[in-house]
């Protein structure tokens, strides 16, 4: 039997606890993301519904973050379950590398979706540039280059081309070319910009307590699977109940046969 004597406010951090624990917690992340796609899937119908994707993002929405609620307090249970000493501590940081895995894995998406759009971009005015190519050719071959000098006829037919297809790509896009210019433009502008300053204000503050609440969580259930360690181990198919000698000046933290 060992007995391990540690000083006084000694630290230990057992990542094998922590990383037991994260896996834990993203494994139920994909069980229950799995089970929620199921279960959305099966509740739309197009054919009963108008409009079957009503109240569909909320639920969405409370879905996560029950399903994030849940993986945390199970990954942080195991890790402090593990942990040799400070429970809440090992709850917390396996809440931290598995939230940073997520924050991670969020931005490569977004990333892609960005160099996706530009890709698009890029792809619609090599579009245009070929069409104002193949317009300039065209003027070339009704005889409206003179000499090398381009005539009024071919300025036209190019920037009619290129008109056509400017007005295209803002139409792809939702916005009419032909809609009159409002007089209150200015103020649209300043309301969009002040909507989308309050958005991104009630987002940060909602990030910010869930983080916290999270934290919280994290923390208890670290504790929690703490306390939940077993007094008496199995050993050699005897129950050994540990016991250990403190000494002067020292402080007995922990007592383990097996570690």
């Amino acid at each position: 039997m060992a007995t391990i004597l540690t000083q006084p406010r000694a630290l230990r951090i057992s990542w094998g606890a922590v990383f037991a624990g994260v896996v834990l917690s993203l494994v139920t992340v994909m069980i229950l993301n799995l089970l929620g796609a199921g279960i959305g899937a099966s509740a739309l119908a197009p054919l009963k519904y108008q409009n079957p994707l009503n109240g569909f993002g909320y639920a969405t929405g409370a879905w996560l973050l029950i399903v994030s609620v849940i993986a945390v307090v199970i990954g942080s249970y195991l890790a402090g379950r593990c942990a040799p000493v400070l429970g809440w501590l090992h709850g917390i940081l396996a809440w931290g590398v598995m939230t940073m895995l997520v924050v991670y894995v969020a931005f490569s998406l977004a990333g892609s979706a960005l160099n996706a759009a530009g890709n698009v971009a890029a792809v619609s005015a090599n579009v245009a540039g070929q069409m104002a190519g193949a317009a300039a050719n065209g003027a070339a071959a009704n005889g409206d280059v003179n000499n090398g000098v381009v005539t009024n006829g071919a300025v036209q037919s190019n920037a009619q081309s290129l008109a056509n297809a400017a007005s295209q790509q803002l139409q792809q896009h939702g916005i009419d070319p032909n809609a009159p210019l409002q007089p209150q433009a200015d103020a649209q502008l300043r309301v969009a910009a002040d909507t989308a300053a309050h958005n991104v204000a009630r987002a940060t503050w909602w990030g910010f307590a869930l983080l916290v609440l999270g934290a919280i969580i994290a923390a208890a259930a670290g504790n929690l699977g703490f306390r939940h360690q077993p007094l008496v181990e199995e050993m050699g198919g005897a129950a050994v109940v540990p016991t250990a000698r403190v000494m002067p000046g020292m402080m007995r933290n922990e007592v383990d046969p097996l570690r």
